[in-house]
């Protein structure tokens, strides 16, 4: 995240009665940025799903994202709510579309959790 101060620099040019809540806007931001734990991630374009390996290693398997569109960006996140969560290789198999995810893992019957950017 940003320095505190570049903010308080770029915006002292601006008269005082916009600058205060324009600082306060952007210290809230960056002091409360959260990803969070529901389906959507609290503060970014970021969706959760969850999924299981395959139990034969190597094999591709889709996971529906709901997203309309192609996703750019996949994040595994380690979720500590879930008893045997864990953070296991994933590889792209191809390439993502409107519906599902596609990879392949050589971990078996793992659950994942992954945050995807639309």
């Amino acid at each position: 995240m940003s320095d505190k101060g570049i903010i308080d620099l770029s915006i002292n040019a601006l008269p005082v009665d916009i600058r205060k809540p324009l600082q306060r806007a952007f210290y809230e931001i960056l002091d409360n940025f959260r990803f969070g734990s529901g389906r959507r991630a609290q503060n970014a374009q970021l969706y959760r799903v969850t999924a299981t390996t395959p139990d034969v290693a190597n094999t591709e398997f889709a996971i529906a994202h709901g997203l309309g569109t192609a996703p750019t960006q996949v994040f595994p996140v380690l979720d500590l709510k879930s008893i045997g969560s864990q953070l296991v290789p994933v590889q792209v198999s191809r390439a993502a579309d409107a519906q599902n995810l596609y990879l392949r893992s050589t971990s078996t019957s793992a659950a994942i959790t992954l945050f995807v950017e639309a």
